[in-house]
């Protein structure tokens, strides 16, 4: 069995705070109506929980799930990874591959295909070309019959690179955004006893002094939740502990802080 912090916990088992249920529902609302969506999150707030959870909520029997994740996306990057999904030809010029790309997807549509739905992960990192190009890509979708839904996944920094002037007419385009908050002081505590109890474990007991310390160190970041009480946890075994106290996740903060070389 896992441990209650670690990433390899049953996805069953997944906690879903208000903020993670309200965007999930609208990510849904995104691939009902075939819309282009923005999810934006801290690192580690749990947006790629959140896709897993969207995919793992499909009927396999209708859709087709594309994800992409690729340190400054071009427009020929990105067509030429739907279709290297669809089982397509990649043509070596940006033209052909748009068109082969829409022709593709007119088949796709008379044949009765899957619905495709596609996710660009790390967005904050395409570029200026593809961000342009996003223009293209929805007003195609406006005109075409062959419809997709694409959620653009993010850090805080693509929320405000799409304020910028340049990029309103991209902005305008997109009916869904959703940033991704860390817990609240109440969701960091029902999140620590949701991960112990997901790995079955009633001992140690996290103090209610220790969870709001872990609170205010992580600012509700269930990863960086993670990293603090799992530390947390293993120094309450080598000192028998059954009670995770504040001592206990002071020591681990100061430790951390030592092994990024912040103090000495």
């Amino acid at each position: 069995m896992s441990g209650p912090f670690s990433r390899q916990i049953d996805p069953s088992f997944l906690y879903q705070s208000k903020g993670h249920k309200e965007a999930l529902g609208r990510l849904q609302l995104v691939v009902e109506n075939n819309n282009l969506g923005v999810l934006t999150g801290e690192v580690g707030s749990g947006k790629s929980t959140l896709i897993r959870c969207l995919f793992g909520n499909l009927d396999s029997k209708r859709y087709f799930p594309i994800y992409m994740s690729m340190t400054g996306l071009k427009p020929r990057d990105f067509y030429g990874e739907l279709l290297r999904h669809v089982g397509e030809e990649i043509p070596f010029s940006l033209t052909k591959a748009k068109r082969l790309w829409s022709e593709t997807l007119e088949a796709r549509q008379e044949q009765g295909d899957k619905s495709l739905i596609v996710v660009v992960d790390e967005a904050q990192e395409m570029s200026p070309s593809m961000l342009t190009e996003l223009r293209f890509v929805v007003g195609h979708q406006m005109d075409s019959c062959s419809l997709f839904p694409l959620i653009m996944v993010g850090q805080p920094k693509f929320r405000k690179t799409l304020r910028l002037k340049k990029h309103e007419a991209v902005a305008q385009r997109i009916p869904m955004q959703y940033h991704l908050s860390g817990l609240t002081p109440e969701e960091t505590a029902s999140y620590i006893r949701h991960q112990m109890q997901a790995a079955s474990l009633t001992t140690p007991v996290f103090a209610e002094s220790a969870i709001s310390q872990v609170h205010a160190a992580s600012q509700g970041i269930p990863r960086v939740i993670n990293l603090i009480c799992g530390q947390a946890l293993f120094d309450g075994k080598q000192r028998g502990s059954n009670v995770i106290e504040e001592s206990h996740i002071i020591r681990v903060l100061t430790d951390l802080d030592r092994q990024r070389g912040i103090v000495v």
